[in-house]
């Protein structure tokens, strides 16, 4: 793609110089220039003018004994710049491996190179009134076109010189604002930040108003003849709307027939997914998976694991009691002929995440994929190409 950007400016500034050329041939053909013979007025010696003239004070401008005029030490400075800007261009097509600043180069040179013949042939021709007024005018036309067709040609090249005098002194190149493969923008890196804070704050919250109210301070009486302590039963079950939505926990009797009230505290989603059984944990873990197949981020926090993708919230997963439970921005109305048994979320802080569904078994955790594939539609997120995330539930330790 950069070698066709070098070849069009190189072939504009190609084409502006070739017109300017052809002026120039067509003014020094015609009667629009006198060609004739004067007197140097400081030799005295026979001085010619005219376009045959003129292309021989171009090849004697290198000898200014046999050409004693001005306009051959400018076309001797303009020649100089020609040739040390078409090596640079060489050494530059060369080390950055783009061969069509071989062709810039060649422009370039001859260009520039010209510029000096449409000054010596106007000049003097002017000095010895040996040019038409109309010739002036083409020839004013034909160097302007011809400065504009070096201008071109040397485009290409002064930017890659520009970008290496850069990093030279130092200074980074402004480089676009990311879309690659696994990079994070600004506006990704503090969507991150802000999601973490709102997160930890929350889990604040929410361990202060976990927190056991104090027991009233029990009344001293007469202490009652110790009774033998019943042997410990199996603890049961944890209840599943206890444990997740934070109800109260039953009333307990406390010393002296105190009756004490208060909330069960909540165990981190982290120490509960420990302490669970192979299966349920893996059937967390390929879940977790399945949906960050898609591309959605997971924050795991005290109440379970959070699934977002553009700071938006989509799905909630977390365990209670031996069991996993999915929270899903989905409308429990819209399965209710089909054998998915979703439920309606109840708790406040679902209002979201309504559509709710129980994995207890394999045939539940397929139902929650399905429940997935049906989100990532919804939200408008295709089905990521290759093969799905490798399972690893129901194998043994």
């Amino acid at each position: 793609m950069e070698n066709k950007k070098i070849l069009r400016s190189t072939c504009i500034g190609f084409v502006l110089w070739l017109v300017a050329a052809v002026i120039t041939g067509v003014v020094g053909v015609t009667d629009l220039t006198n060609g004739g013979v004067t007197v140097n007025a400081k030799t005295g010696e026979l001085f010619t003018y005219g376009f045959r003239a003129t292309m021989q004070y171009y090849t004697l401008m290198w000898r200014p004994s046999q050409f004693n005029h001005f306009t051959g030490y400018v076309g001797v400075v303009l020649v100089f710049v020609a040739i040390v800007l078409g090596i640079a261009t060489i050494v530059m097509a060369i080390a950055k491996k783009k061969p069509a600043l071989f062709l810039t180069a060649i422009v370039e040179v001859v260009a520039i190179g010209f510029l000096p013949f449409i000054i010596m042939f106007a000049i003097i021709q002017a000095e010895n009134m040996g040019i038409r007024a109309l010739g002036m005018l083409l020839l004013a036309g034909a160097t302007g076109l011809n400065l504009f067709g070096i201008y071109f040609a040397t485009l290409p090249v002064s930017r890659l010189f520009l970008g290496v005098l850069n990093k030279a002194a130092g200074e980074e190149e402004k480089k676009e604002e990311c879309c690659c493969e696994g990079g994070l923008g600004e506006e990704d890196v503090r969507a991150i930040v802000k999601e973490g804070i709102d997160e930890h704050v929350e889990e604040y919250h929410q361990e202060k108003e976990e927190e056991p109210a104090p027991a009233p301070a029990p009344v001293k009486e007469p202490e009652p003849e110790p009774e033998p302590e019943p042997e410990p039963e199996e603890e049961p079950e944890e209840d599943e709307d206890e444990e997740e939505e934070g109800e109260e926990a039953p009333e307990e009797v406390g010393p002296d027939g105190l009756v004490i009230k208060g909330k069960r505290k909540r165990r981190p989603f982290e120490n509960r997914l420990r302490n669970s059984d192979y299966d349920l944990r893996h059937k967390y873990y390929d879940l977790r998976d399945y949906i960050k197949w898609y591309g959605l981020r997971n924050r795991v926090s005290i109440p379970g694991d959070t699934f977002s993708y553009k700071r938006q919230r989509y799905a909630f997963v977390t365990i209670v009691g031996k069991h996993l439970r999915i929270y899903l921005q989905l409308d429990p109305k819209d399965y209710a002929d089909s054998t998915i048994p979703v439920e309606q979320a109840e708790a406040k802080k679902y209002e979201d995440l309504p559509c709710l569904l129980r994995i207890k078994s394999d045939l539940a955790y397929r139902r929650a994929k399905k429940l997935v594939d049906d989100l990532m539609a919804k939200i408008g997120m295709p089905r990521p190409e290759g093969d799905e995330p490798k399972e690893t539930q129901n194998k043994d330790q």
